[in-house]
């Protein structure tokens, strides 16, 4: 993760490895991305030795290879403690949240749907480095608070989607890879019409999908999730109040306890002391 920020701050390419044992027929088209170089490989000892002699910076791989199971991949990688090294997703097409999960557990930034082209590919590794660069906040902060380390999972959405069989698939999509750019970074929140671009749609179509799966408009989710994130936070003692206005991306503390006020009926300082937790009904996780 290092040597990917590194190359950022000069602005050379991210080299991307995509691992899949199948044609990508789309990976023929010109590259059009100036910030990633994309490349392909069909042969898991070729992946190896590129991994290990750090020439890739990210690494999808597809779960559907079959020369070696992808959970064993993964295993094989961690042996060799390559996560510290390079970013590495796994591409899949399984919605099971409990294989998801397992993957993400085994140390993998992040498990997406299978890239159908190569926009795609350059939105989520995009994706890739905002979350590379909010676990790297959130262990830095944690050098001064334990607790903050042991419960990142904390800042996960508090906002679920809904059954995406409701919905449909371009709609229910659109909006996952929207909250998933908005959690990736709270201090980076774009505009409207920035974050449908990043999306390649426009800002109606955006706007549209997320009141039909959310029933609110995308501020209003983002100021109540932030919220809930900041409740989540102090009920589970995790940093200090000014690190949690920092880490959730208001202007100041003033700023976070007007609005948990508002919300909850008390200041964050309040809900943060020791006899708040004695006298609530109840804890909320």
């Amino acid at each position: 993760v290092r040597n990917i920020r590194a190359k950022q701050n000069m602005n050379s390419q991210i080299t991307v490895l995509i691992y899949d044992e199948n044609y990508i027929p789309w990976l023929d088209e010109p590259n059009i991305s100036k910030s990633f170089k994309l490349h392909h490989c069909m042969d898991p000892l070729k992946v190896f030795d590129l991994v290990i002699n750090k020439q890739v910076d990210v690494l999808l791989v597809s779960d559907k290879i079959k020369s070696i199971s992808c959970v064993e991949f993964i295993d094989k990688l961690q042996s060799f403690d390559i996560f510290k090294d390079i970013l590495v997703a796994i591409c899949s097409d399984i919605t099971d949240k409990n294989y998801r999960m397992m993957l993400l557990d085994k140390g993998v930034l992040d498990v997406f749907e299978t890239p159908s082209n190569v926009e795609h590919v350059a939105f989520r590794v995009s994706i890739m480095m905002k979350l590379a660069k909010l676990h790297k906040n959130l262990l830095s902060l944690s050098k001064k608070d334990s607790n903050l380390q042991e419960n990142v999972n904390l800042y996960g959405i508090q906002q679920p989607l809904p059954d995406k069989k409701l919905f449909p698939s371009f709609d229910y999509m659109l909006v996952k890879s929207a909250v998933e750019l908005i959690k990736s970074d709270y201090t980076e929140q774009d505009a409207l019409d920035i974050l449908a671009g990043k999306l390649h749609t426009n800002e109606r179509t955006l706007t549209n999908a997320f009141f039909a799966i959310y029933q609110c408009s995308i501020p209003a989710w983002i100021r109540e999730e932030k919220l809930l994130v900041a409740k989540k936070l102090i009920l589970n003692g995790c940093g200090n109040i000014t690190q949690i206005a920092h880490e959730l991306g208001y202007a100041d503390i003033a700023h976070l306890s007007r609005s948990f006020k508002n919300r909850f009926g008390c200041s964050p300082k309040k809900m943060y002391r020791k006899d708040y937790f004695f006298n609530a009904n109840e804890k909320t996780y």
